[in-house]
This record gives C-alpha cells, structure tokens and sequence, in this order.
C-alpha cells in the first residue's frame, strides 16, 4: 500500500513550483490564490517540513521542496504521457494547441466544429493558462501547436513560426450606440462616449486616435487612456457588444460578431497592428501529419492560401 500525501495537495504544489508563483498556480488551476496557499499548509504539515522559502521575498523553495517538485513533475508526466498513449489507442488522435486566450475564445472555439467534421478521428486540447510566451509544449510534443502574437525578428531556437496575419484595428461598438444621444458619426464623436480600454495590450486606441488625426479627424480631445479597462480581448469586446462603450477592434478575433451584427463599425478607417498572429510548431523535424493537417485548416478558415512550402524558423514572439 503506498503512503502518498493528498494528490490535490500534489497537484497543487506542482503547479506552484512548476510556475514559480502561487498567484500563477492559482489561474492554472481555476481556484483562489488562498486556496493554493490552504493545500501547501496541508502538504507541509503532513510531511512535517517546509516547501517553500518563506524567509526571502524572491519565491523560493527548499532543498526538500526541489525532491519533492522532481518527483511529483516526473511522475504526474508519466501520468500524462501513459493516459494519452491510452487514449491514442482508443481511436482518438489528440492535437494540443497551446492558445492566446482572446483568439481561442473569440476566433478559434466558434470555428472549431468545422475541424471536428473534416477529422472526427481527433481530439483536440486547447490550453490558454499558463505562461503564454514561450510554448514549452511544443518543443516536446509532436502533435502540439500554439499560437502567439509576435514581431519578425529571429530569437528561439528550437522552434519554427509561421507568420498567419496580421491584425486590423478600428474602432467597434453595439448598433444602439450608433442611434444613441451622441450618435457615432465621426472620430470627434467618440469624446462623448466611453473607451473601452485592454490594459496589457501596447497597442489600440493611441495609435488609432493619431491616425485619425493624420486623416484631419479632430481627436486632439480624446484621451485614449480614459476609459473602461479590461485585461483581456474578449472582456472588453464582450463589453462592447454589451452597449458599455466603443473598443478597438481587432480583426480576425471580431469577424463573427460584425457578421452577425453584434458589432458595427462606426468609422472608415482600419490600421495595422504592428505584430502578427503566428502558428508555432517543432522544429528541426518534419511535420507531424496531425500537425500538418490543423495548419492546412487554419489557413483555410483564416482566407489564406494553401502552401506546402517550409516554415519560417525562429522568429521573435511575445
């Protein structure tokens, strides 16, 4: 009979040291931070030791709680790796994509019933917690993918990108905005109404605030950081569709909500974004089928041509 702590309390200190962070293990895994912070205690007393350096500011953990992490990693992937060999067996192929969250939720997840009906033999994961920069997934799974927003300039080893398209940015809101007190004829309008801000995104409405101007547009009263503000791509386009105020929208994540009228564009002018959206895949390998078969239809439903020709490697993401 095995002696083994709280598999809950493992998971959970997995996740911690894995990330490095409580508040990251947290997000990861759909609970408070206090929560995360319960089950190490538990673990901790259970085993009579401390895990986690509380002495430094800097997150830590101690010389039993770097046995323990190398333990608990190694055997929750043997884990993991035993269940989707099952699976495979099964009849399933699993393809992981790795995703920024606003593209799963508001361009890939809508569309994916159509990948489903061109290849019922496979089962897809989508993943959009965790750290988002560098896809450690890819570099070790064949039938893994991510997705990223990025520049062109190369920065990784060991992975190759192919650059899909670039976003379009301009302002979007609900059609009662265009009708309403102050209606939405012109740039000069939006100072009436509220701006719908993302925090963690660089780009948005400074940038489409000077282009306006460029264009003779009277925006020099706007201020674009005076708003509504949320963290995320979908909160603030879900508070656009909502009637909350006007967000910059960025195209491809919003063409379902302009086709199906939950949003409108009240203005003529559209901007590029600076960066792109990427498909990140192995390198140094060739393609798995499975792999070969999610970029063919991703390109397909994103309007772009097919093509068989390699990928660009190592180009910088963020």
């Amino acid at each position: 009979m095995y002696r083994i702590p709280s598999l809950t309390a493992l998971r959970t200190f997995e996740a911690v040291g894995r990330l490095g962070s409580i508040k990251a293990a947290a997000q990861e895994l759909g609970v408070t931070p206090a929560a995360v912070t319960h089950q190490l205690r538990l673990l901790e007393e259970e085993l009579r030791t401390d895990l986690i350096n509380r002495a430094i500011k800097a997150f830590a953990l101690t010389k039993a709680g770097d046995e323990l992490l190398e333990a608990v990693a190694g055997a929750f992937a043997a884990i993991d790796t035993t269940t989707r060999r099952i699976k495979e067996g099964a009849g399933k192929r699993i393809l992981l994509i790795d995703s920024l969250p606003s593209f799963a939720s508001c361009w890939l997840v809508p569309r994916l019933s159509s990948f489903y009906a061109e290849n019922p033999d496979v089962e897809v994961e989508i993943n959009t917690v965790g750290d988002l920069g560098y896809p450690a997934a890819v570099a070790r799974t064949p039938n893994s993918v991510a997705i990223r927003v990025g520049l062109s300039a190369p920065q990784w080893s060991g992975l190759t990108c192919e650059e899909l398209v670039h976003e379009e940015m301009f302002p979007a809101c609900a059609p009662s905005l265009l009708a309403g007190a102050v209606p939405l004829r012109e740039p000069r309008d939006l100072a009436a109404h509220t701006l719908l801000i993302v925090s963690r995104r660089p780009e948005g409405w400074s940038e489409w605030l000077a282009a306006a101007g460029e264009n003779g547009a009277r925006t020099a009263d706007i201020d674009p950081n005076h708003g509504r503000k949320f963290d995320t791509i979908q909160m603030a386009t879900t508070a656009a569709i909502e009637g909350m105020g006007v967000v910059i929208g960025r195209r491809p994540l919003i063409d379902l909500y302009l086709n199906a009228g939950l949003l409108v564009e009240p203005f003529n002018l559209r901007i590029p974004s600076k960066s792109s959206y990427w498909l990140v895949t192995r390198a140094g390998q060739p393609e798995a089928p499975l792999v070969r078969r999610f970029r063919c239809w991703l390109r397909r439903e994103l309007g772009l041509p097919a093509t068989e020709a390699p990928l660009t490697p190592e180009l910088a993401l963020r």
